[in-house]
């Protein structure tokens, strides 16, 4: 079985103490479940054949918003209450998807309920790939802001979990973006290159999210981040994993469609944010601010993910976040091989 290395990157290992150690414990020494194919997939939901194939011959993607266990009202402490049974939910809608690379926003830890990192990559058995944008001061050296988490029990980034046993990562590279959300808070992006088949053989994946001030500021920070793709991006296919905060044909969408992104839920365009609460009958979303953008491939079927609630044993209904997310389905040619 292939090594699973941890990049994590930024403030990296979460905390000096406790979720260092929680993000370096490996998962469970079991096999990876491997990818599988569907055939004919429905455009309502992904379900997978009963059988791996023996070379790959598509790239599922993922991407879900997971709502923070911060509460920004004292008196309503339902994101931190859920936490634990949001993060079940999640790892298990995403186990019955499979996918091969699945991008996580607010992923965070907290000293009162540990690293979302470490427990979605144990229990989805995947390659674990992190940068951290609150707390970060540019005035801080890594250590510093590192420290600081630390003293706040409390991070938030952008997580991307690989399929390693099959999709190797070649390499992260993480960045900040400008202009900065306040004077505590940055944006942050992350690169993951992953190694393909031969028909393909580069993947190049981004995620971020962003978030507060105004239009026109998140606007600024999606040049910001265009051009760290367009810096970044190899000859290969990529995807854009983004919270945008924004709906489409904002200021922040076009500057990613500018790049020669396409988006393949522009036609049906599933609502993403926000629901008011987790718990209960919820109003569905009003507008949509998720996206998984693709250039250099074209998804053959995508659709909303975590968007149905699931009943706890004292009979409440429970949504693994106050946003919806999404996933596509990407088809890799036929005879490429497996590497």
């Amino acid at each position: 079985m292939l090594s699973r290395r941890r990049f994590l990157i930024g403030l990296g290992a979460l905390s000096a103490g406790s979720l260092a150690a929680a993000c370096s414990s490996k998962p469970p020494s079991d096999s990876f479940a491997r990818p599988v194919e569907t055939p004919e997939p429905t455009p309502t939901k992904p379900v997978p054949t009963p059988e791996p194939t023996p070379e790959p011959t598509e790239f599922r993607v993922a991407y879900l918003n997971l709502m923070s266990p911060i509460a920004t009202d004292a008196n309503d402490t339902t994101a931190g209450d859920t936490f634990e049974d949001r993060l079940k939910l999640v790892a298990e809608e995403l186990r019955s998807y499979r996918p091969d690379l699945a991008g996580f926003s607010e992923a965070t830890w907290t000293a009162s309920h540990g690293s979302a990192v470490a427990k979605l990559a144990a229990e989805l058995k995947m390659e674990p790939l992190f940068v951290q944008a609150n707390p970060w001061f540019t005035t801080r050296t890594e250590a510093q802001n590192r420290e600081l988490a630390k003293q706040i029990g409390f991070e938030e980034g952008e997580l991307i979990l690989v399929r390693s046993d099959r999709w190797v990562v070649q390499g992260a590279t993480p960045a900040w973006l400008n202009p900065r959300t306040s004077e505590t808070e940055g944006r942050a992006a992350l690169h993951v290159r992953i190694k393909g088949p031969p028909a393909i053989p580069t993947i190049d994946a981004f995620i971020t999210h962003l978030t507060g001030g105004s239009e026109r500021l998140r606007g600024q920070q999606a040049e910001s981040f265009a051009a760290f793709v367009q810096a970044q991006r190899g000859g290969g296919p990529a995807i854009i994993l983004a919270d945008l905060s924004d709906p489409p044909g904002s200021p922040a969408y076009e500057a990613i469609r500018a790049l020669g992104f396409e988006d393949p839920l522009a036609v049906t365009n599933p609502a993403t944010c926000c629901r008011p609460s987790v718990i209960g009958e919820q109003p569905p979303p009003a507008q949509r601010t998720s996206f998984i953008f693709s250039a250099g491939w074209s998804a053959s079927v995508a659709g909303p993910l975590a968007d149905r609630p699931a009943q706890l044993a004292d009979g409440r209904l429970l949504y693994a976040s106050d946003h919806n997310g999404l996933w596509a389905l990407f088809p890799v040619p036929k005879g490429s091989g497996g590497s």
